[in-house]
């Protein structure tokens, strides 16, 4: 997997990861993030993921974006205006290679847990895991 290519699924798996660490019944609010996680995709957030200061991070992410997009490894929506990228669905081999390689920096039960809480990643799951090697702990 290429270096900016692992850098924007590293993202997409975090952002999965803390959707199904948290407790969403607990949220009394639904955010947008919430709503997006839940029923549209993965929040496309580059400023927030590059930081703020990090300009040029952030325009690696959108032009790697894009380059999935072309390849068909990511899928994106654009929800408010139709030439901006709102959500992004990763495909269940982009996200497996990424998760094999993050090995055990990634908690799979949280990340599955993601997914199963959202409505365009369920599907995904038996496909993943399908794909994925064991982490260095023999997890699958």
């Amino acid at each position: 997997m290429k270096k900016n290519d692992f850098e924007l699924g590293c993202c997409l798996v975090a952002e999965i990861e803390v959707f199904g660490e948290l407790a969403t019944a607990k949220f009394p609010i639904r955010t947008s993030w919430l709503i997006g996680m839940t029923y549209h995709g993965v929040p496309f957030e580059p400023s927030y993921w590059a930081t703020i200061k990090n300009a040029s991070k952030k325009m690696r992410l959108v032009r790697t974006t894009k380059k999935l997009v072309e390849i068909g490894l990511l899928q994106r929506l654009c929800l408010r205006r139709k030439d901006r990228t709102s959500h992004v669905v990763p495909t269940a081999g982009f996200l497996a290679e990424t998760i094999t390689e993050l090995d055990v920096e990634v908690s799979r039960n949280d990340f599955f847990a993601g997914l199963n809480k959202s409505d365009w990643g369920r599907d995904l799951i038996e496909p993943i895991r399908e794909q994925l090697e064991p982490n260095s702990f023999g997890q699958i």
